[in-house]
């Protein structure tokens, strides 16, 4: 801080850090099997880190062993934080965790306080290699039969930490899941790692302590309340939607109409993993989809969007002001306004740039069709992963842009512009008086 390095720009300078060695690793002749440009491999590595999994080459024809080894531990960094990562070292090696590495794993994790902040990160860690590798056990028993021991190993660690940090990332033909399209063992292991990935790390913490939903944080609550009615209701749409349309849902039995309806509600949420062609849903079910990704999963996740939270606060205060209340209560407790007017911004940039990057792209390309693009940033800005099928096609430019976005929904709107604009010198210290303005 002295030196002018708020957490923020620690947080922004380490995560370029682990996109620059990603990139400059992808780019050596043992990652790849063909020459790979400098954009296509800045593209995978910022991909990857920011967990999104929008992609410009196939990645299992593309890289070897050694490139998706890369490829995977950049995932697990997007996804844990790389401060937690640096914490796992300071473990290994006894060493304390001083006051600012735990001012940097609260901002990572965006909680509130540091107060519990190294054990949560220890049962981060068992939780996420506990799941990762039930997950990986399952789908290991599934791919066995059909790819044999060694290839059915690396397809199962991939997908299950694909699956949970929300990266969108598969080693399947066409970079999709569509060949498993009905598999329910399958549907139903990687929607719950993408969920569970999705709920936050604070929740996790919560739910193994108080077990209770009436003791949950209110957080926690609202989490779990706000990812449950998105999954009803968006399974729902789908279901009335899709219902018709053979190349999607049509036609299929009771049980797998359900799973592939599960699945796809899931995905939005931040996983990226398709099983269904976005391509086939009708538009109404595109326009949905793309809503959905930009709400994306829950704050402290793997998952990206303005998250379900956020939005929930916004409805809850919209709601609030339509009554003629002038604060916020939720669960016998105030929401600040601070808090209200920080979900206002983040929304409000979030669609902003999601808005502008479609027009760059647009005018960049007037041949694609603008729903397709607003697809396609929309996944880039909430880190989604989804895909038209358009990414690979784009311009060096457009691409760019893309890079842009993504790199904007990983980090935060809130923590780059804290990175760059702030300054602790340059505080509040003069007060005006108040003034009214016509709103609405």
């Amino acid at each position: 801080m002295r030196n002018g390095f708020n957490p923020a720009r620690i947080l922004v300078l380490g995560f370029f850090a682990v996109i620059g060695v990603g990139t400059a690793l992808l780019l050596s002749p043992m990652a790849a099997h063909e020459e790979v440009s400098f954009l296509e491999a800045l593209f995978t590595a910022v991909s990857a880190t920011t967990i999104t999994g929008l992609v410009v080459v196939d990645t299992a024809q593309t890289w070897t062993i050694f490139g998706l080894a890369v490829i995977l531990i950049m995932i697990q960094i997007g996804g844990l934080g790389f401060m937690s990562v640096i914490t796992v070292f300071f473990f290994m090696m006894h060493k304390k965790i001083g006051l600012s590495q735990r001012l940097l794993v609260m901002q990572t994790m965006s909680l509130h306080d540091m107060q519990g902040v190294v054990k949560l990160i220890k049962h981060v860690l068992i939780g996420t290699i506990m799941f990762q590798t039930v997950g990986a056990i399952v789908l290991f028993a599934r791919f066995a039969p059909s790819y044999g021991i060694r290839r059915a190993f690396g397809l199962s660690v991939f997908h299950a930490v694909s699956a949970f940090c929300n990266a969108g990332f598969d080693l399947m033909v066409d970079n999709s899941l569509t060949a498993y399209f009905g598999d329910r063992i399958i549907t139903i292991v990687i929607a719950a790692l993408v969920f569970i990935g999705g709920l936050g790390f604070f929740v996790w913490e919560d739910i193994w302590r108080n077990r209770k939903f009436r003791r949950l944080h209110i957080h926690s609550k609202l989490v779990l309340i706000s990812s449950f009615w998105l999954v009803l209701v968006s399974g729902l749409f789908y279901f009335f939607a899709e219902r018709q349309n053979m190349a999607t849902f049509g036609g299929m039995a009771a049980l797998d109409t359900f799973l592939a309806i599960l699945f796809q509600t899931v995905m939005p949420r931040s996983g990226g993993l398709i099983m269904v062609e976005q391509g086939h849903l009708r538009d109404v079910s595109q326009a949905f989809t793309t809503l959905l990704m930009l709400i994306g999963g829950s704050a402290g996740s793997t998952a990206g969007g303005i998250k379900n939270v956020t939005v929930l606060i916004l409805a809850l205060s919209a709601i609030s002001s339509l009554r003629g209340r002038t604060k916020l209560f939720v669960f016998g407790r105030t929401i600040p306004t601070t808090q209200v007017l920080n979900a206002l911004s983040i929304a409000s940039l979030v669609l902003m740039l999601w808005i502008c990057g479609a027009i760059i792209i647009a005018f960049a390309q007037p041949e694609l069709p603008f729903s397709a693009v607003l697809f396609e940033t929309a996944s880039a800005i909430a880190t989604c992963g989804l895909s038209i099928g358009i990414t690979a096609y784009l311009t060096s430019f457009s691409q760019a842009v893309l890079i842009l976005l993504m790199l904007f929904g990983r980090l935060g709107i809130m923590t780059l512009g804290m990175a760059v604009f702030f300054n602790r010198n340059k505080l509040e210290k003069t007060k005006y008086p108040d003034t009214w303005v016509i709103v609405g």
